[in-house]
């Protein structure tokens, strides 16, 4: 791995006359691109979380389980939902948006080395002597990802006083984030930063 901010020289895309800002292809990605693909990402979580119990509540219907289907997704003091369903809705809400989340990412690192949030905005997640990313170090990141939270998301915002803008998810799993491709979302986001800090 090379020193300083570049971590895959040899895939440096070359800076053109026509490009307002110098290529960042293999730097290390910031701390605002990087929280940027991270709420994209759980918008996509929540998103897909809300379709998956839309549909299971039109399967309930379906099948003549409407009052169970009332019970678990629309509780009303009239319904008055028991314990028992009351924490099956907790388990839906907590248990199931963390686990979509945790098999999400680590399938997109896996895969492609990027979820779908940082695809957009042009990042890519490896290892810091630039390998792709394997299962135990994908497992590794998730974990560190909650441990990183539970300081006042202490660990998150490490990324903006690290020399490699590692988060403390990124240190237990020796990853690094960085530019991948001039993504237009992202390119457009760098080149509205890179105004504000000129006016």
């Amino acid at each position: 791995m090379s020193e300083g901010h570049n971590v895959l020289s040899s895939n440096q895309a070359v800076t053109t006359p026509l490009q307002p800002l110098p290529s960042l292809r293999g730097h290390y990605a910031g701390f605002v691109t990087r929280t940027l693909a991270f709420l994209l990402d759980l918008l996509l979580v929540v998103a897909s979380l809300t379709t998956t119990m839309l549909i299971t509540q039109l399967l309930l219907n379906f099948f003549g389980l409407t009052d169970l289907a009332r019970a678990i997704f629309q509780p009303s003091e009239a319904t008055q939902p028991s314990p028992t369903m009351a924490l099956v809705r907790w388990l839906l809400v907590i248990v199931g948006s963390n686990l979509t989340f945790i098999v999400y990412v680590i399938f997109c690192w896996l895969l492609v080395d990027k979820t779908i949030g940082q695809a957009l905005l042009g990042l890519r997640v490896v290892r810091v002597d630039g390998r792709a990313l394997t299962l135990g170090p994908a497992v590794r990141r998730v974990i560190g990802m909650y441990l990183a939270i539970l300081p006042l998301f202490l660990g998150f915002l490490w990324i903006l006083i690290d020399d490699r803008r590692q988060g403390w998810h990124d240190k237990i799993a020796d990853t690094v984030v960085v530019y991948d491709w001039e993504a237009r979302l992202g390119r457009r986001l760098r080149q509205w930063l890179g105004r504000q800090a000129q006016g």
